[in-house]
């Protein structure tokens, strides 16, 4: 099943997002289930990059779009994975449900928030749904 993930561009113009296709192997019943479905993809993609990263020392060459989306928010890279360290998709699975848990992220699908519960949040995905996830942060500072 294709879903889209929709995901901040980076730079401060507009705070542009941009629809991302997600190929899913099963259709999730429960929120926690496309979470951790979502994590495994996204931890996949990341071993990808940092295998390119290692084999090609040569990084792709930047339009001049990218770079000026750098620019603003003040890094300009090209994409290169510096850490060799594999990470642990298991513990990242585990963190992602812990903070979906905790209220530290939101999920919207089709623009409907879908609310954690003890028992399992069910839901019904469709070919083509939109899915966002938003992570909140806690602001810290003097309350005088």
């Amino acid at each position: 099943m294709k879903v889209n993930i929709n995901i901040k561009q980076m730079g401060k113009k507009g705070r542009r997002i941009q629809p991302v296709p997600f190929e899913y192997d099963r259709c999730p019943a429960t929120a926690a289930e496309l979470i951790e479905d979502t994590v495994r993809i996204m931890v996949k993609k990341f071993l990808e990059r940092q295998k390119l990263s290692v084999e090609s020392h040569v990084p792709d060459p930047l339009s001049e779009e990218n770079i000026n989306a750098m620019a603003e928010i003040g890094r300009v890279a090209f994409g290169y994975v510096y850490n060799d360290k594999e990470p642990n998709e298991d513990k990242a699975v585990e963190t992602a449900l812990l903070a979906y848990e905790d209220g530290m992220v939101r999920m919207f699908i089709n623009g409907e928030d879908i609310e954690y519960k003890r028992e399992g949040t069910p839901i019904c995905l469709s070919e083509g749904d939109e899915i966002t996830f938003v992570r909140l942060a806690m602001l810290a500072g003097r309350m005088w």
